[in-house]
């Protein structure tokens, strides 16, 4: 279960609207940086003898502003200070990510600012971890799942290197079992995953996954938040897209044709790739003078000594 906690109200500025259309070029926000848009999200300090802080009430979002994750940040606000609301952008047909930018402001204009925002690129993370060994990768993997859930596992990387910067406990996204036709919203899938992030000192959870849309679209309707353009069981216009994944998943979308995904190779997949994102972890901090496993044992005490709760169990609704 996902323990949830609360406390006072903090302010934070507003968000600004992106408006570029589909090419959208950014700079990062500083030389050599993956992050493209921070805003109320800085970390703080971090060096060889000095290590961020947790923040217990304070929580993370993988966040796409689709309805799953929409409904997933006005659930966390209820029970948290601080909403961090993280998104990714992978390089490769992943277009439109001003729509994320518009729903976070949209969320803290109705909820009162318990949101901060960060867009992340991962791009060199998922050539290192898929796209530069994808045609042998495919070779032994016999599937096009190999993009997705290569594609996921930089963002979960990622996720959870922004929790160990923020001093965070708590990592979510807005898997859900109406969608467990994708492969990274699999069971299976999300177990594994919840091993990475346990490894790395962080709590994994899905709040919406037992939770129908139709509840979650009732949570955005109720705070008067776009919902798009309906298309069967999709809200199109309110999320960015990823030109690859709307063609894999085409015949479901359209036909219900569900992608069969073998769980041992996917499996076998997870864990392979789950060894290169480690040491990707491990080199990132290298660069910036910090030991990563010291980093962990810090965390590790100051969990036992707040008493917060670090290994993520079964994942159910809020």
């Amino acid at each position: 279960m996902l323990i949830l906690r609360g406390g006072n109200r903090g302010t934070l500025v507003r968000f600004p609207i992106l408006n570029s259309p589909f090419g959208e070029k950014l700079e990062p926000v500083e030389p050599g940086s993956d992050v493209l848009i921070e805003i109320g999200s800085r970390p703080p300090p971090m060096s060889a003898d000095s290590y961020p802080e947790l923040r217990p009430n304070e929580i993370a979002l993988m966040f796409s502003g689709g309805v799953d994750s929409t409904a997933t940040a006005v659930m966390l606000a209820e029970h948290y200070d601080k909403v961090h609301l993280v998104t990714y952008r992978n390089g490769y047909g992943h277009y439109y990510h001003h729509r994320t930018a518009e729903r976070v402001d949209e969320l803290n204009r109705r909820l009162g600012d318990k949101f901060v925002y960060s867009l992340i690129s991962t791009k060199t993370h998922f050539d290192e971890i898929l796209v530069n060994s994808v045609l042998e990768d495919y070779k032994e993997y016999r599937s096009g799942f190999i993009w997705f859930m290569g594609c996921k596992m930089a963002m979960h990387m990622r996720s959870a290197v922004y929790c160990l910067e923020h001093g965070l406990t708590h990592m979510t996204d807005g898997s859900n079992s109406d969608t467990d036709e994708m492969v990274e919203q699999m069971l299976l899938s999300l177990s594994l995953i919840q091993f990475f992030y346990e490894d790395h000192t962080v709590d994994f959870g899905t709040p919406v996954y037992e939770v129908r849309r139709a509840e979650s679209r009732q949570v955005i309707k109720d705070l008067g938040l776009k919902m798009g353009v309906q298309v069967m069981d999709r809200h199109l216009c309110i999320q960015p897209t990823c030109v690859a994944g709307e063609l894999y998943y085409m015949p479901y979308l359209f036909f219900n044709k569900r992608v069969k995904h073998d769980e041992p190779v996917v499996g076998r997949f997870i864990e392979q790739k789950a060894q290169i994102c480690r040491e990707v972890i491990r080199r990132f901090f290298d660069k910036k003078g910090v030991d990563v496993q010291a980093l962990l044992a810090h965390r590790r005490h100051q969990i036992a000594s707040l008493g917060v709760k670090a290994s993520t169990k079964k994942k159910e609704a809020v």
